[in-house]
């Protein structure tokens, strides 16, 4: 038995929902021009995650590197091992002995989640559920998740979107920390309210976790890629931190500030040769003004002298003084 249809008719919470209520188990695959996502249901809550055109195995193997848990090296090995034995990126990777399996179980679902999440942005496409009497464990992948939860966190990306792409228009901008003087930092539960005390900044752990990559250096689309957290979490988390005062949006270099300064040092010190150069000119030239005026050795030069203005006398020798 299938359920299929058009995201024009029911959109991906509602089809998320009607298979969490009624604790389906089978697969689930959304389509569109721009490839599919699988999700494996395994008594309504979600088991399994894959994605076309980047596969989930080619998602986690990226992430380990950028976290620098992995090498590309040992990326690359690990990839050609699991297209001869058909094994699980992770899978591979452990039995390799270069990465702890709590750190691929962490990323495959970090990533799973981000692939759920995304899901929810699809304004088009198609949906195709397969119900099943049992999932095989070749295709789990993930540790169940609630779908209540991510149903949750979707809409409430959804809501929030708008709002916080208005502070962070784009995924190029870099953000430094600020100093907080006297600021006294307090951590609180992501469930907890936060508090008001004045000269107390509170932060949440996702929020603490993300500033300890926010350097200056790192862009948004960066963090995004660390898959440290899903896209949401990172854009959230950035939100806040900018509303707390806790860092700011670091200032494009423009055109001077790219100028090396050993660069700025030879302009200068060509600037001050070339003042140098003039300055000795107009002394040079004060000086023959100077001798002209204190020696007037022709007399054509006398400011009085109206005849020599009107051009009566002519070729006029005149006696000394």
């Amino acid at each position: 038995m299938a359920f299929k249809g058009t995201l024009k008719e029911f959109k991906v919470p509602d089809i998320l929902q009607l298979f969490s209520i009624q604790q389906k188990t089978g697969i689930l695959t959304f389509t569109s021009s721009d490839g599919f996502i699988t999700l494996i249901f395994e008594d309504g809550r979600i088991s399994g995650v894959d994605a076309f055109p980047k596969k989930m195995g080619m998602r986690v193997g990226r992430v380990l590197v950028k976290q620098d848990l992995i090498s590309e090296e040992m990326l690359q090995r690990a990839l050609a091992i699991q297209k001869r034995t058909n094994q699980k990126l992770g899978e591979v990777l452990s039995g390799m002995g270069v990465i702890g399996e709590e750190h691929i179980a962490e990323a495959l679902k970090n990533q799973a989640i981000q692939i759920v999440l995304s899901l929810f942005k699809w304004k088009k496409g198609e949906y195709n559920f397969k119900v099943m009497d049992f999932i095989d464990d070749s295709l789990k992948g993930i540790d169940p998740m609630p779908t209540d939860n991510l149903i949750m966190e979707g809409v409430q990306m959804l809501d929030e979107w708008p709002m916080i792409k208005e502070l962070i228009p784009s995924d190029s901008i870099v953000f430094e920390p600020l100093p907080l003087d006297s600021k006294k930092i307090e951590l609180i539960g992501e469930d907890k309210d936060e508090g008001s005390k004045s000269g107390i900044i509170y932060l949440l752990p996702s929020e603490a976790n993300l500033l300890k990559y926010i350097n200056g250096q790192n862009s948004v689309r960066d963090l995004v890629e660390l898959g440290v957290f899903t896209e949401y979490k990172v854009y959230k988390s950035l939100y806040n931190l900018l509303k707390k005062s806790v860092i700011k949006r670091k200032r494009k270099a423009n055109v001077e500030d790219k100028i090396d300064e050993k660069v700025l040092e030879e302009l200068r010190a060509l600037s001050l040769a070339r003042m140098r150069r003039l300055g000795q000119v107009l002394l040079i030239l004060l000086l023959i003004i100077f001798a002209l005026g204190f020696f007037k050795p022709l007399t054509p030069f006398i400011e009085d002298n109206l005849l020599l203005k009107m051009n009566v006398i002519k070729n006029t020798e005149f006696p000394e003084k």
